[in-house]
């Protein structure tokens, strides 16, 4: 039985799905059985890695593991999924559309896993926050802190997710709020949302990069030749159609992990000679050793913002939302001089 023909229901009503994803001992295969959860995850593993030795390495089991999970898998949806070659392996063109597919069921999975779990633990609401992770920072504890205090009956179930993640979470209710990027019109016209703070990109290089001395600000054409790095967020959202021709493939790739993680990026800065793009209100992270530069004749500003989808509605919603009121009042009386490098 194919497993894509159960994607679309899952949508609706993901028990359907679950129901028949049955839990196997890792590293049984029975030809005869859909594949599990397991599998997916390996899968995705694989995907990103495209290393079997590393995806084994991963899920402490050995390559032929692996590879009798993938065969089982692309038997089961009767397509190649990988292509093995001297280089290692790639995904196929049904194997990228799958990528996809097993990411959104695994997040479905997790989720209304931790959604069952925690109200069978405690009987109260769980609401499932998604959130980019550097546009969450300068609030996330406050809020986390406003509603484990106002509301201590509501239990908060916080994922990290790329902008991409968090806008089919959102369109998929597989999340009830997103804290996310204000600047997708299709996003801001079909959802309620409370926007929280105002927030534009700087630059940030190494001391000994020539940028570095252009403290008045550097514009477009500064930043030819040079190596960027820019979020997932930023590109996926449409902001960086101007720089985007600056940057190729590679190069947005890697940046995509180290976004992930701030420590990997400000050690990428202070060893190699690259320029980042960063949000004014995570600067201070980066002042020191590095310099941050204001932008120029360009406009990189934009509003982080709470989105909750329709169904998200009654005291949970309310409550939601006074808390993210407080935390754009809070911050907006600790900016009480304008941000950093604004030109007007």
């Amino acid at each position: 039985m194919g497993l894509l023909r159960y994607v679309a229901p899952f949508r609706q009503a993901p028990f359907l799905f679950l129901a028949i994803m049955r839990p196997q001992m890792r590293g049984r295969t029975n030809p005869g059985d859909v594949m599990n959860f397991e599998y997916l995850d390996e899968f995705v593993h694989l995907a990103r890695s495209l290393s079997f030795r590393r995806t084994a390495e991963h899920f402490f089991v050995s390559r032929s593991v692996i590879s009798r999970h993938m065969a089982a898998l692309e038997e089961s949806l009767g397509a190649l999924l990988l292509v093995r070659n001297t280089h290692g392996v790639e995904l196929t063109d049904a194997g990228e559309v799958f990528l996809q597919e097993a990411q959104s069921l695994l997040r479905g999975w997790n989720l209304a896993r931790e959604r069952v779990r925690a109200v069978s633990s405690t009987g109260g609401e769980l609401v499932r926050i998604g959130y980019l992770r550097n546009g969450a920072r300068p609030f996330l504890v406050r809020f986390v802190n406003s509603m484990a205090k106002e509301h201590p009956n509501i239990r908060l179930s916080l994922l990290c997710m790329k902008y991409g993640e968090l806008r089919q979470a959102l369109e998929e209710h597989n999340v009830d709020v997103a804290i996310g990027i204000n600047v997708d019109s299709s996003i801001s016209s079909n959802y309620r949302s409370t926007p929280i703070y105002h927030d534009q990109f700087v630059i940030v290089c190494n001391r000994e990069n020539p940028l570095a001395s252009m403290t008045d600000g550097i514009t477009l054409d500064d930043l030819r030749d040079q190596k960027l790095l820019i979020p997932d967020s930023y590109l996926s959202s449409g902001l960086a159609e101007q720089v985007r021709p600056f940057v190729d493939d590679e190069i947005v790739a890697e940046a995509e992990e180290l976004y992930m993680d701030m420590d990997l990026l400000y050690l990428k800065l202070r060893t190699e000679d690259c320029v980042a793009f960063i949000s004014n209100m995570n600067a201070t992270m980066f002042e020191g050793p590095l310099t941050i530069l204001p932008i120029r004749d360009m406009n990189f500003g934009f509003v982080i913002s709470a989105f909750y989808h329709d169904e998200f509605t009654g005291d949970v919603y309310e409550a939601c939302h006074r808390a993210f009121e407080d935390c754009r009042h809070a911050l907006a009386d600790e900016a009480s001089v304008p941000l950093r490098w604004v030109h007007e």
